[in-house]
């Protein structure tokens, strides 16, 4: 097993943008990947600028929808760029992590192990279904085109991935074939690297979990018996709080690095699961509406599952800070002195305000968070349904 908590896809998908520490062209990787994304929310935009029309609102609402989900991967790269030398230190910190437990402390190895191997499975199944996604609505518009043609034998049918303008004329082969298959590739790569970046923080947060339950530990097991010296109790006491403050640390890292991420994702998964939903419910009225429908279906799937992840780690972390104060009160206390006692209360009264992960530093990240983003989508998309 790899002595890391980082599952293999994930550190692939952050050294295909040059983010990984250490790669010798990290920075040229990083700009030329992101040129790329700007070039091609510059086209999006300009096709959803071409055809505003409110009469066509499921296709301006279809191709908004694609646009946003865009823009947001492009800031979050933007959001992890500025604040790479955090994203550093977190790094170090769990390297610093497994280093203890495999050199001091094997006894807590099932643990770390366990949370590791659980990161793994949630980060290939999260990329898995992002890439999915992608891969339906890139393949309707290809399968849209493969009838259009049978029924019409018109070239002009042809229909691009995504929605794009461009300035010369696309439809000539083999010029349509190629801009269609870089389509496909940029889909699947902007939608495996969202799904990175929301995996790194549900390892982050499993691994910060096996810390504080290798504290829980240590506390639970400090004075022992009454015959424990006090010098001893003193060292171990010292130790629970250093571990107790690299705690604090790295979840206040992880608050720094993932705070405005987590904000722009509130703000554009309100506004996308209204747009997609939106364009299932029209769908549903259509003739002919089965590929908009497989395609909406599970890119809602996948961005509905953004938001609980943000929301649901954020009430995963919340939850865990607190048990540290419920294992200071269930260690054997009683044993110690009274000077010992109060330091033992000082850890208590620490533990008492909630580790958590904001969005922007307007609101924890919470499972009540999630509900209001899910209502709010739904009010907006009832009102939009109601006009059109």
């Amino acid at each position: 097993m790899r002595a890391t908590s980082i599952s293999t896809s994930v550190e692939f998908g952050f050294r295909f943008v040059g983010i990984w520490p250490g790669l010798p062209y990290g920075t040229f990787t990083w700009y030329t990947f992101m040129t790329s994304i700007v070039i091609a929310m510059y086209f999006e935009y300009v096709y959803i600028f071409d055809h505003f029309d409110i009469d066509d609102i499921s296709n301006l609402i279809d191709a908004l929808s694609i646009a946003l989900a865009c823009s947001l991967s492009f800031l979050k790269l933007i959001s992890l760029w500025s604040h790479r030398r955090i994203f550093y230190d977190i790094l170090l910190a769990m390297d610093e992590d497994w280093s203890d437990v495999l050199n001091h402390d094997r006894s807590m190895l099932h643990t770390m192990s366990s949370n590791a191997n659980l990161s793994r499975r949630c980060s290939n199944v999260l990329i898995s279904i992002n890439a999915t996604a992608a891969v339906c609505y890139a393949a309707t518009s290809f399968t849209r085109r493969s009838i259009s043609l049978e029924e019409n034998f018109n070239d002009s049918l042809r229909v691009l991935p995504l929605k794009m303008q461009f300035p010369f004329e696309v439809n000539a082969s083999p010029f349509f074939e190629l801009l269609a298959v870089a389509q496909f590739f940029h889909v699947v790569s902007v939608a495996a690297l969202t799904a990175t970046i929301n995996c790194m923080i549900i390892t982050l947060v499993l691994h910060v979990s096996g810390q504080i339950d290798i504290l829980r530990r240590d506390l639970l097991a400090i004075c022992c018996d009454e015959d424990s010296q006090r010098d001893s109790i003193i060292t171990s006491i010292k130790h629970l709080i250093t571990r107790h403050q690299r705690i604090i640390t790295f979840s206040d890292n992880i608050e720094e690095l993932y705070s405005d991420i987590a904000l722009m994702q509130f703000l554009s998964n309100t506004v996308v699961i209204c747009c997609i939903g939106f364009t299932i419910i029209s769908s549903l009225a259509k003739d002919g509406g089965t590929e908009v429908l497989l395609k909406s279906a599970i890119f809602y799937v996948a961005v509905t599952l953004e938001a609980f992840i943000f929301c649901f780690v954020g009430e995963y972390l919340s939850a865990k800070s607190k048990s540290i104060g419920d294992a200071a009160y269930e260690s054997l206390w009683y044993y110690m002195t009274p000077a010992d006692c109060r330091i033992i209360l000082f850890v208590i009264l620490r533990s008492q305000k909630r580790l958590t992960i904001t969005a922007g530093n307007v609101m924890d990240l919470s499972l009540e968070g999630f509900t209001t983003v899910m209502k709010a989508s739904a009010s907006y998309m009832s009102v939009l349904h109601a006009m059109y």
